[in-house]
This record gives C-alpha cells, sequence and structure tokens, in this order.
C-alpha cells in the first residue's frame, strides 16, 4: 500500500504545484494586476546548478499587501479542491495522498508569504527559503512521512478510513 501511497502523492505533487502558479495568477488579476506564467532557471542554493521552474510573474510589482495576498493565496486556493476530495475520501491510500499535498500546499504559503514580509518589512533576507533544495525539499520530507505513517498505521488491514 505505502508504493501506491509515494507514487499518489508525487503525481498529485506536480498537479498541485502547477496549479498553485495558475492561482497566483488568478490572485494577480484579482488585485487589479496583470502578468503570466514563465518558465525560469531556479539557481540551487548549496551547488551551482539551476532547475527549470514555473513562476506566476506580475507584469508591474504589486504593493506589499497585493503581493502577500498572491504569494498566501495561490497555494492556499490551489488547496481548497484537494481538501474538498479529502471531506468524501475514505480509502486509505487516496486520502494519505491528498493530506500530504493539503500539507504541502499550507508549507507554500507560510514561507511564500513569510519571505516575503521578512524581507519587505522586516529587512531579512532568508536565502534558504527560496533555495529550491528546501521547497522542494520539504515536500519530499512531508510525502515520506506520509508513506512511513502509512506503513507503520495501516498494518492492521484496514482499507477505509473511519466516518
Amino acid at each position: 500500500m505505502w508504493i501506491r501511497v509515494l507514487v499518489l502523492s508525487l503525481l498529485l505533487f506536480a498537479g498541485a504545484f502547477g496549479t498553485h502558479e495558475v492561482m497566483h495568477l488568478l490572485v494577480i488579476y484579482a488585485v487589479g494586476g496583470s502578468g503570466s506564467i514563465i518558465e525560469r532557471p531556479w539557481e540551487m542554493g548549496l551547488v551551482n546548478f539551476s532547475l527549470p521552474s514555473l513562476h506566476a510573474q506580475p507584469a508591474r510589482p504589486l504593493d506589499l499587501t497585493a503581493q502577500t495576498m498572491v504569494n498566501a493565496l495561490g497555494p492556499l486556493l490551489a488547496a481548497v479542491p484537494l481538501g474538498a476530495l479529502l471531506w468524501w475520501v475514505r480509502e486509505p491510500v487516496p486520502a494519505a495522498a491528498l493530506i500530504a499535498n493539503v500539507v504541502i500546499l499550507v508549507f507554500y504559503a507560510a514561507i511564500e508569504a513569510g519571505d516575503l514580509i521578512l524581507e519587505q518589512v522586516y529587512h531579512m533576507d532568508v536565502a534558504w527559503l527560496t533555495w529550491p533544495e528546501f521547497n522542494y525539499g520539504v515536500p519530499l520530507v512531508v510525502i515520506g512521512l506520509t508513506v512511513l505513517a502509512v506503513k507503520l498505521f495501516a498494518s492492521d488491514g484496514s482499507t477505509r478510513i473511519p466516518d
């Protein structure tokens, strides 16, 4: 069962990551801006290497309040459909994968809004918050812990989450 949780979690992560960028763009337009989704290189923090990355980019800089809303609401809005599915899904494999991805999207909302506030309000540059190693590493840890929990707690043979 754990391998199915791992595979489904990774597949959901890919879709949720793209959805979260689309939701950033939606919020950019909702706060009166305009923008697009771009592909750009994302420089690693620990080694001299970059990864291609999708990013919702406003056409013009937004004020702090609007940009904070964009940063927080993008991932939170992407979590809404997963949370709605979680409300109805009772099978342990999809439920575990959905929980992991909702946690990951809440993580993204916190670090994206938090990094902006730290930089703009408190003038603190916490560089590792924007490293790909951190932004992909924490979700991998969340998925790994979810898989471990399934291995440890689903060994009783249950196939449904109680209502």
